[in-house]
Parts: structure tokens; C-alpha cells; sequence
């Protein structure tokens, strides 16, 4: 007799075990949300630059990029590691100034903060933040000109900013870092 019959005639502990796998994956996925090990925890910093990615600053991962920091414009800055090597700046985003506005206007929509941190909630996911990441969101090398942004809706232009390899022209055994 096969496993296949052998299922069949037991579908009750069958259901029991596929019930049980289920509710331990879910337990196991709540458990890193909510800060069960370093890795699986929501971050709540990002990396920052006010000079085109030679230097970058954690802060908070609400701010809204670009923003006013010590006087000049910062934005975010996506942070790599080669397996070995030194951390660098892989490339920049930012938001259209339209997008922005667009984002803060939801979040003053949005109840305040429960986590008693406060500070301005994080835009709620799904089709609209999702299309204001899209059509909003701006995207450059780190180092190029000011005149190089690219918006994520330009899908091959972004793609070929956010692609990022190592010095050695591998992407393999790239990692992004976080604060």
C-alpha cells in the first residue's frame, strides 16, 4: 500500500498534521515579526546620505526621503557588503516631491502612532503605496549627478541602477546591510 492510500484511509490525522505544520509556521513567522531573533525584526532605522553616498547615517526608517538633515538634503542610501569586503553604497532613492506630499498627506489621514514612540505611522501597505513606490519613487548611483534619478516607472533604466554587483562582478555573494 502506498502513502497515497495510506492518507486516504486517515484523512482525519492527515488534516490533524497539515493543521498542525500550519499553525507552527504561523507561530514560527509571528515569532520573528515581533522580534524573536535580531534578523527577523522589523527594522526601524535606515541608512541615510547627505553626499551622494561617500558617507551614510542611520535614522529613522520613517523619514521620508529626501529630508532637511543638518542643513542639507538627505536620502536614502542602500548599504551592500561583498562577502569579505567593505560595506559600500549601492545607490540612492528618493521620493518625487509630488509622491511626498501624497504619503504625508495619508499619514496625517492616519491615527496617530500606537507604538508610543511616536512620530508619524508608516503609509499602510497595499494598491495605492504600492503605486506611489512605483510612479513616485527615484533612483540614482550612488556618486552620479544629481541629474541621473531615474524613476522606478522607467522599469529598465531602475532595474539597471538597482542592480548591484560586487567589484568583482559577482551579485552572488552580495548582502544588504542594515542598521
Amino acid at each position: 500500500m502506498g502513502i497515497r492510500e495510506k492518507l486516504n484511509q486517515n484523512q482525519g490525522v492527515t488534516t490533524g498534521v497539515t493543521v498542525g505544520v500550519i499553525v507552527l509556521a504561523l507561530i514560527f513567522i509571528i515569532w520573528q515579526l515581533v522580534g524573536g531573533n535580531s534578523r527577523g525584526s522589523i527594522p526601524t532605522q535606515a541608512f541615510f546620505t547627505v553626499d551622494n553616498g561617500a558617507t551614510w547615517f542611520a535614522d529613522d526608517i520613517k523619514k521620508l526621503p529626501p529630508f532637511d538633515h543638518e542643513g542639507k538634503q538627505a536620502v536614502r542610501a542602500v548599504v551592500f557588503r561583498c562577502k569579505g569586503g567593505k560595506a559600500f553604497v549601492g545607490h540612492l532613492e528618493r521620493y518625487s516631491p509630488e509622491a511626498k506630499a501624497q504619503i504625508e498627506k495619508m499619514r496625517q489621514a492616519m491615527p496617530a502612532s500606537k507604538d508610543g514612540k511616536g512620530g508619524p505611522p508608516m503609509p499602510p501597505p497595499g494598491p495605492m503605496m504600492g503605486d506611489l513606490t512605483f510612479s513616485g519613487m527615484e533612483v540614482k548611483p550612488a556618486g552620479a549627478p544629481d541629474t541621473a534619478w531615474v524613476k522606478m516607472s522607467d522599469f529598465q533604466k531602475a532595474q539597471a541602477v538597482t542592480k548591484i554587483n560586487c567589484p568583482d562582478g559577482d551579485s552572488k555573494e552580495i548582502e544588504p546591510v542594515v542598521p
